[in-house]
């Protein structure tokens, strides 16, 4: 069996002033025999010599520093410990923050770092780690000494506790300068610590510190972040094989198993055979290991679900700060659930790749909330992170954008708040609304392009119809739409004022937060989650965040306060079911969107909204069940337009087959009905109680307190109508040929809307063919005709002519039944005879 022996490299070595010093010292020692006594004789004698000559400055220095276990832990604490972020479960390292100038740097205790590989690095480093009692490398320093005496580089000569002094407790200048002063420093700053830390126990600790701290490259610092770079595993699973590999990178990093995989395997074995030599493994277990096929992992610090990821570190900023999260050694366990991720993630992948061609559309952002607990399952910023084609790195789940009609409900939520109730009747017809403060009025348009006359408030939400929407914007005020929006989760608006297309949409929000202010629906019109820093919170935002952080402990594993899991309400009860019983209801948008839409979840009941931007920027929709709520963006990151791609084609879908899957194998649960709702019949177009004319009747639920209806039905009308004229009967027409008809009366802003449906409407005049013969009475008036309309000065023909007549006046009373009279004009003291009775000036009435 061959074993080989080792051969240590030679380097060039820098001199100065203290060296010339030494040489000419050395030389005049040149006969001294290097018996081990003599070494250590030579070594002392020349480090005071050392020292004495540069002594006010190293004195000075060394009464500056401490050399004890908090200084060295701080140390390490501050330098060589890195934010590892994990999944829910805690066992996927989802991503480790590195700082920009340093490294991977995980701290293990001694006890999981395997014996073999403390072992080799005693035989490489320091054979006599554990039985000198002065910490330094008698046999090393003087080789060394002896190696600049010959001009060669006959190796370092620092032992394990000078390497740790030089890395831990000196400047970064001075760790790097090759000088004779910091040699001495270090001796003795490494004697002071091995005295500090005297026997077994003591080495044990400045081991555990040494192999926790020093670089392994690849920006691995510490043995468990070497054996995770190269090998993917804990260091405590390393074998012998793979530890005799990870050792000699501890002095010469670059020669790695990565960047030189034929240098790392020579040095591998020149490893085993020392252990071998030094008797702490067996020729056989050598050569085992020499001939064990090594798995190198490939250098990477991808993210796992990387927008999720950044998501986390930036909230750990605004919690802990900078410092903490890249260099606190924070142990973050999210919320993300990784087979909702990739499940998201793969649907969004297969549902795009159908609307690349006909819709134009090449990117989609989701996020996924357990309902009930507000916990951030999945979070999709993007189809593919590392894909530029679509600016990949931009999380659009975070990133502000337009959500069409999506926002409706928070402007129908401030409305039911208001006294609103889903049997108010809206007019959809076409409106100029006043705008302010933009100048011009706002002449809303639906997406079909059509009206659709008298709606229940129901319908007008459910079909998502735009000019309802906007009128009930209009007379909630819009601010008070703001200030519901902004507590239910919206955080990219502000107390600023805003327009009316407001409640359409027009103004960006971002995936996650729709997703989290509708889940105040699904939770009766609680928020769920977690306290949000309070710097962080301006006036009228919601106090809670999604729960995306699970739990965070610092390097030593105390737990540290995140932030409270809470439970605050926002909006009614009541208001929230409503809303979510009109989403829910399939039946209410089947005009719109057709019974067997991407809305419908076949097995249980869900409730959802679609959005659409103008000219197809965006396409969203967003839902919950008393399980899960999901938000779904579909569009170009760069802002190009999609073709014909409405919320319901392009991200419903998306929608649909991620709640199908999240839901399979789970019980149906319905919506809470809170106690303060009841049912009532209404009138299927006033929405107010029907009377002996209304036409349909529908069961409809209101809130009990101030939202039962109480109104009767002010649609339809029933009229008397003479058949023999089509007029309005009076109480000349005989019986026989009077018929009641019921006509639909609309508010006035529907005029023109009734004209173009063609809806009939009750005749103004009234029938002037039954009755007496005005012209041959003698007390009549002839014109205005009877029931007929004036306005402005009129001219009132007629007779008065009754036989015995002294004078006449004329008098007008409000109603057809009047209680009281009003003259027009005077007394007069002539008759008339179809002629000019009075003028009577109505511009003040």
């Amino acid at each position: 069996m061959h074993i080989a022996l080792i051969r240590r490299q030679r380097r060039p070595v820098k001199r100065s002033g203290g060296l010339q010093l030494l040489r000419f010292a050395l030389v005049a020692l040149a006969t001294f025999s290097f018996s081990i006594v003599g070494v250590i004789l030579l070594v002392a004698g020349l480090g005071f010599g050392v020292y004495a000559v540069y002594a006010k400055d190293i004195s000075q220095d060394l009464a500056d520093r401490e050399i004890d276990a908090e200084t060295i832990g701080i140390q390490i604490d501050k330098d060589f410990k890195t934010t590892r972020i994990y999944d829910r479960t805690g066992q996927v390292l989802l991503y480790e923050i590195i700082p920009d100038n340093g490294g991977r740097r995980v701290q293990v205790p001694l006890s999981s770092i395997p014996e073999y590989l403390r072992n080799a690095t005693i035989a490489m480093e320091d054979k006599t780690f554990y039985t000198n009692p002065a910490g330094i490398n008698i046999e090393g320093v003087a080789r060394a000494i002896w190696g600049e005496l010959r001009g060669v580089n006959a190796g370092g000569g620092s032992s394990i506790s000078q390497q740790l002094i030089r890395n831990v407790i000196m400047t970064p200048e001075e760790r790097f300068e090759r000088s004779y002063v910091r040699k001495v420093k270090e001796v003795i700053l490494s004697y002071q610590l091995t005295q500090k830390y005297p026997g077994v126990e003591g080495r044990d600790k400045i081991l555990e510190w040494y192999l926790n701290t020093i670089f392994y490259g690849h920006f691995a610092y510490g043995v468990e972040a070497a054996a995770q770079t190269y090998f993917n595993k804990p260091v405590q699973d390393l074998t012998l094989a793979e530890a005799a590999m990870l050792v000699p990178c501890g002095q010469s990093p670059a020669l790695n198993p990565i960047d030189a995989p034929e240098e790392a395997k020579k040095r591998q074995e020149i490893v085993l055979d020392e252990m071998y030599l030094q008797g702490y493994i067996t020729a056989e277990e050598a050569w085992e290991a020499k001939q064990e096929t090594l798995v190198i992992a490939p250098p990477r610090f991808d993210m796992v679900a990387p927008h999720y990821v950044l998501y986390v570190r930036d909230m750990l900023e605004k919690r802990f700060g900078t410092e903490a999260v890249y260099g606190g050694g924070l142990q973050v366990i999210t919320a993300i659930d990784l087979e909702v991720q990739a499940k998201a993630e793969e649907i969004a992948r297969a549902r795009i790749a159908e609307m690349r061609e006909p819709h134009n559309a090449h990117n989609a952002a989701i996020t996924v909330l357990d309902t009930k607990t507000g916990e951030l399952l999945a979070m999709v910023g993007s189809l593919d992170y590392h894909d530029e084609s679509i600016d990949g790195q931009v999380n659009m789940a975070l990133s502000p954008l337009q959500p069409g009609s999506s926002f409706k409900p928070f402007t129908y939520a401030t409305a039911l708040a208001q006294g609103f109730t889903p049997a108010t009747m809206i007019m959809d017809v076409r409106t100029s609304f006043p705008d302010p403060p933009n100048p011009v009025p706002y002449v809303p348009e639906n997406f079909s392009r059509n009206y659709h006359g008298p709606l229940l408030l129901r319908q007008a939400l459910a079909c998502s119809y735009n000019i309802p929407a906007v009128a009930v914007a209009h007379k909630v005020g819009i601010d008070n739409v703001v200030r519901t929006a902004r507590a239910m989760g919206i955080t990219t608006l502000d107390a600023s004022s805003y327009g009316l297309s407001l409640t359409l949409g027009g103004y960006p929000v971002t995936v996650l937060d729709m997703a989290y202010g509708f889940s105040v629906f699904a939770n009766g019109g609680t928020m769920v989650g977690q306290t949000r820093p309070a710097s962080l919170i301006e006036p009228g935002e919601r106090r809670l965040d999604p729960v995306a952080i699970l739990q965070v402990t610092d390097a030593n594993g105390n737990p540290l306060d995140y932030g409270q899991r809470e439970v605050q309400p926002v909006i009614r009860p009541e208001v929230a079911f409503l809303i979510t019983d009109i989403l829910s209801d399939n039946q209410a948008r089947t005009q719109a969107f057709g019974a067997n839409s991407k809305l419908v979840l076949k097995d249980r009941p869900a409730a959802v909204k679609t959005g659409t931007t103008n000219d197809f920027y965006d396409g969203w929709t967003v839902g919950y069940t008393p399980q899960y709520t999901v938000g779904v963006w579909v569009g170009n990151t760069n802002h190009e337009k999609m073709k014909n791609a409405d919320g319901s084609r392009v991200a419903a879908p998306i929608w649909n087959d991620l709640m199908v899957w999240l839901h399979d194998g789970l019980p149906v649960e319905g919506f809470a009905r809170p106690a303060g709702i009841e049912t009532a019949i209404v009138d299927s177009v006033s929405g107010k109680l029907p009377t002996a004319y209304s036409g349909g009747r529908i069961q409809e639920v209101f809130m009990k307190d101030g939202g039962m209806p109480t109104e009767t039905d002010d649609v339809h009308f029933p009229f008397r109508i003479c058949n023999a004229t089509g007029k309005l009967a009076t109480v000349h027409c005989p019986a026989d040929q009077v018929e009641t008809k019921v006509f639909s009366i609309f508010p006035p802003e529907a005029d023109n809307w009734v004209r173009e449906q063609g809806i009939p409407q009750p005749p103004n005049d009234y029938c002037d063919v039954h009755g007496p013969n005005l012209a041959n009475t003698d007390v009549s008036i002839t014109s205005p005709k009877a029931m007929s309309g004036v306005n402005g000065i009129v001219s009132i023909m007629g007779n008065a002519r009754a036989g015995g007549q002294e004078k006449y006046w004329l008098e007008y009373g409000p109603g057809m039944n009047p209680g009281v009279w009003y003259p027009i004009g005077p007394e007069h003291g002539h008759q008339v005879e179809n002629d000019l009775l009075e003028t009577w000036d109505t511009r003040s009435l």
